[in-house]
């Protein structure tokens, strides 16, 4: 029963490679509703779960025009088995069903740093319980850390890579995907650093390490498939105590 999380700056292909690997395996792929269930269980709105992870950046003013143009481009069935979304939602890693679908709690509630990792932490845990999972983000390395038999992949890609793969997936200007990139990039630094004391790029916190400028996106879930079932093999080789 695999287990993958993939972590990276935004731009370098943890969108891309982590559904072709859940495809390739035949397992579930989970971004957004990881902040879903999170919000449900410490009841608040999903909103403000985006607001604590990306606080370091000023991105409220352009959710809601992000929002929509998302809204226009998706198609009702969804990518990768996740209705409501289409591609552009990797350029919003916490957003999710609830806060689409207007069923958030009161916008009024807050959210403490205890409650909103314990709740994040318990999801991806829970997740990772039942197996056949590939989960993107939300620092799953860090909190599957002793989870046995996970593989922690890294993606990295250098920046002008990345602010191009913005430009040509969200149509954005080059000034305004380098902000974008810079400012979320940012953001995630800080996350790691805040609650769980390391640095987001270390290469020491992944098994295997992708570069995105490199090696094709096909190539790179491959890779993951072929390491992940190594690592299932070695697991099975151990014998039992």
């Amino acid at each position: 029963m695999p287990v993958i999380t993939i972590n990276g700056p935004i731009g370098s292909g943890s969108f891309e490679v982590g559904q072709l690997v859940a495809e390739r395996l035949g397992i579930d792929y989970v971004d957004r509703m990881v902040l879903a269930e999170a919000a449900r269980r410490i009841g608040s709105p999903v909103g403000n779960l985006v607001e604590k992870e990306q606080r370091i950046i000023p991105f409220r003013e352009r959710l809601g025009r992000f929002l929509q143009t998302m809204l226009e481009r998706s198609a009702i069935s969804g990518v990768g088995g996740e209705p409501y979304f289409g591609h552009g939602t990797e350029m919003l890693p916490a957003e999710t069903y609830t806060e689409l679908l207007g069923e958030s709690p009161s916008a009024t509630q807050t959210v403490n740093d205890k409650a909103f990792i314990e709740a994040t932490s318990a999801v991806i845990t829970e997740l990772a319980g039942s197996g056949n999972v590939v989960i993107i983000g939300r620092a799953g390395n860090m909190i599957l850390s002793d989870f046995p038999g996970a593989l922690h992949v890294g993606m990295l890609a250098p920046l002008e890579s990345r602010i191009e793969n913005i430009m040509a997936r969200e149509h954005y200007d080059r000034e305004e995907a380098a902000r974008f990139v810079a400012e979320l990039e940012q953001a995630r630094i800080a996350f790691f650093r805040k609650f769980f004391g390391v640095n987001a790029n270390d290469s020491e916190l992944f098994h295997l390490v992708l570069n995105a400028a490199r090696i094709r996106p096909e190539v790179s879930a491959e890779m993951v498939v072929h390491a992940v079932e190594d690592l299932m093999h070695s697991a099975e080789s151990v014998p039992a105590v």
